[in-house]
């Protein structure tokens, strides 16, 4: 009976890179529009007293051989209390038998995973030549999908707002990169060839009228229930609609306050990035379109990051491993 591994934060963080993590993105984008992912409804629980929320994400992907569940949390008052405001764990199982691989922390996974997961979309939606990236929230997501997009892109400048500005203003002390802070989201808009929302607001930060052509916009922050960064309108005025899964952002994301409005179809709804990964839909056609990809974080992301970093612990012996049904 093989052994379950546990692996630490900083294990894993020796064990997946952002490279490594876009490229899991990408095969697991690809399998779920192939029909080999398997995943039920998020679970999402409300912890208004503590201003926290708990997801849980699972599910399986046949080109892995893999079953899936990570809990991962936002506490917002964590800061404050010298803990982070994001904490996720995961475990793996052996989809022939179910036998438990592995458990790991999961908050790298998470964060790279979800750069990750902007990056992938903006390789096939913003402008090859995006240079200017606008950030809304300067918390982990606001870092981490800025390192991913310079994986792809020659990102020269940015611009960063954040609801609490001295965040905003040790973002510009730590980015190696030329960083403006400033005043106001629609701020960030100006001149950004890539837009990334990144923030836990519950109301719409950025209005129709405030976006361009040419502008590719990462929606990453509303991956729950009730949250909102983007005015629906911005909907009807977006060349193409991009989502990570249609059946999840149906009742999370940004697409779901436009569908509710009546502002949007379904039908409007351009494709699942994997559809585009796979070649089975076009992505960018030209250097005017408005795009956007809803992004809603989807378990199959979980279990191929998980899976690299599986994969190396095993190669470089790290880990503690104990028999876990002995």
């Amino acid at each position: 009976m093989e052994n379950t591994i546990i692996l630490t934060q900083s294990e894993v963080k020796d064990c997946l890179s952002m490279k490594e993590a876009i490229d899991a993105v990408k095969v697991a984008y690809s399998a779920f529009a192939k029909g080999r992912v398997q995943m039920p409804s998020v679970q999402h629980l409300d912890v208004h007293k503590h201003n926290g929320e708990v997801d849980i994400k699972s599910g399986f992907v046949e080109d892995f051989g893999l079953i899936g569940t990570k809990i991962a949390s936002g506490f917002y008052e964590n800061l404050k209390k010298g803990f982070p405001p994001g904490i996720a764990i995961i475990v793996l199982l052996d989809l022939e038998t179910s036998m438990p691989l592995a458990i790991m922390d999961g908050t790298h996974i998470t964060a790279y995973r979800t750069g990750a997961a902007g990056a992938v979309a903006a390789q096939v939606l913003a402008r090859k030549n995006s240079k200017n990236v606008g950030i809304l929230g300067a918390g982990t997501q606001g870092r981490m999908q800025l390192l991913a997009l310079q994986e792809i892109f020659d990102i020269q400048n940015v611009k960063i707002w954040d609801i609490e500005r001295g965040l905003a203003e040790q973002y510009e002390k730590e980015m190696s990169i030329n960083v403006q802070v400033v005043d106001t989201p629609e701020q960030v808009v100006r001149d950004a060839d890539i837009l990334v929302t990144a923030t836990p607001s519950k109301k719409a930060l950025i209005r129709a009228d405030a976006i361009h052509e040419g502008l590719h916009i990462n929606a990453i922050g509303a991956d729950g229930p009730g949250k909102q960064e983007l005015d629906p309108a911005i909907m009807t005025r977006v060349s193409k609609i991009v989502v990570d899964s249609l059946a999840q952002c149906r009742s999370i994301g940004e697409i779901q306050h436009a569908l509710g409005e009546g502002l949007i179809s379904e039908s409007t709804i351009h494709a699942e990035i994997g559809e585009i990964l796979n070649g089975d839909k076009i992505g960018r056609e030209n250097d005017s379109e408005i795009t956007i990809f809803d992004a809603t974080g989807l378990s199959a992301q979980d279990i191929a990051a998980a899976k690299i970093v599986y994969d190396a612990a095993k190669k470089k012996g790290l880990g503690k491993r104990i028999n876990l049904l002995g």
